[in-house]
């Protein structure tokens, strides 16, 4: 079946899922800082939503509200529980998500920290100017999160994209960062390299019966992204039809490009892992020759080979990228071979058990 119109907007988000797998504040009054009516019903219709299938709805504890970071910039802010203990964690998502992709691993650490997670701009509820995608602002805007929440140090999680931020807030802002931990969060200043071609994706398998209802979607989605999102994390980003299939998603091509073109080396040089002081856990999906993408074994005969062919050097490049993020790190550098992307989903217990310990939190038998 042909892609509709108005499912490219999924399709691109695929793309950009595809590339990374393989792959200011003002002086406003704190009072001013919030504004509980983003989000509210008068603001869902003008962003246009539709119905969404009573899946959709959010019954995971957490409670939501929006900060300022800039003017016209609001930044939703979930916040899981715990905020009367006396440490923060800061969970920061990959491209593409919302901060409710983590409503379930959030309350692995509720027991001992006061545990939110920031909405990046571009992605709704938060709000989708047209700048500020570099890497430098995004760090920005988590600070100006802490400051609004008078929160004046967090260790900051990080999946996917958030990498490069995790790093230029401990490069930058570590005055500001207790730990920070990198769950299959790379360096991707190297990633996007004219000269390295790059396999063929996902997207295309996206179409169809793919998208008639939220629940053919997740069905897709585990078997050729190797994930299953929380449902309300899904849907927060999707247009859905009058009956219930999706029809589009609602974060413009645009954020994902300028995302990705901030990530990159000409924008964002290497890190200098020197000069970071804050302690570090890496958790990486590593990948390997002989493995391979869940949708590989649904592209065609053509595409496969296409893919191996430029399969080896996305490995080299990832391990090598591995290699400088645990070279002379005191804190071991957890490599899961062969495992999907999403870590913390797929394997949120060797992921969890590994964060306690880098943590000083109680694991069994210590």
């Amino acid at each position: 079946m042909m892609l509709t119109t108005k499912s490219k907007g999924l399709r691109k988000a695929a793309v950009a899922f595809t590339l990374l797998l393989i792959f200011g504040i003002d002086g406003s009054a704190q009072t001013n800082r919030f504004d509980e009516r983003v989000g509210s019903a008068v603001d869902k219709a003008e962003r246009g939503r539709g119905d969404p299938p009573a899946a959709c709805r959010d019954t995971t504890p957490h409670k939501t509200k929006f900060v300022r970071v800039e003017p016209g910039v609001w930044l939703e802010v979930v916040d899981w529980g715990g905020e009367h203990k006396p440490q923060t964690m800061v969970l920061l998502t990959g491209l593409g998500d919302n901060a409710h992709v983590f409503d379930q691993f959030a309350q692995q650490f509720t027991d001992s920290f006061h545990v939110i997670g920031i909405t990046r701009r571009g992605f709704v509820p938060s709000s989708q100017p047209r700048n500020g995608y570099d890497v430098e602002t995004r760090a920005r805007d988590d600070i100006a999160v802490l400051d609004a929440l008078r929160i004046g140090r967090a260790t900051f999680v990080g999946h996917s994209l958030a990498g490069s931020e995790l790093a230029k807030l401990g490069e930058v802002h570590g005055n500001r960062v207790d730990k920070l931990v990198f769950l299959d969060a790379t360096d991707l200043a190297d990633r996007f390299s004219p000269s390295r071609a790059e396999p063929p994706g996902q997207e295309d398998l996206f179409v169809g019966d793919a998208l008639k209802s939220l629940w053919a979607f997740q069905a897709a989605s585990a078997r050729y992204s190797a994930l299953r999102k929380p449902d309300a994390a899904v849907c927060i980003d999707t247009v859905f039809g009058p009956k219930g299939e999706l029809l589009d998603s609602k974060t413009p091509d645009w954020v994902s490009d300028k995302l990705q073109q901030g990530v990159t080396g000409a924008e964002n040089p290497r890190v200098n892992w020197a000069r970071i002081v804050a302690p570090r856990l890496g958790i990486f999906a590593q990948y390997t020759p002989e493995g391979r993408q869940a949708w590989y074994w649904y592209l065609s005969a053509a595409k496969q080979a296409e893919f191996d062919r430029a399969w080896p050097s996305i490995v080299a490049w990832h391990k090598d990228t591995i290699d400088r993020f645990a070279d002379a790190n005191p804190t071991p550098t957890v490599r899961l071979f062969g495992v999907p992307h999403y870590v913390y989903i797929n394997n949120e217990t060797e992921v969890v058990r590994e964060m306690r310990k880098f943590l000083g939190l109680p694991v069994g038998g210590n």
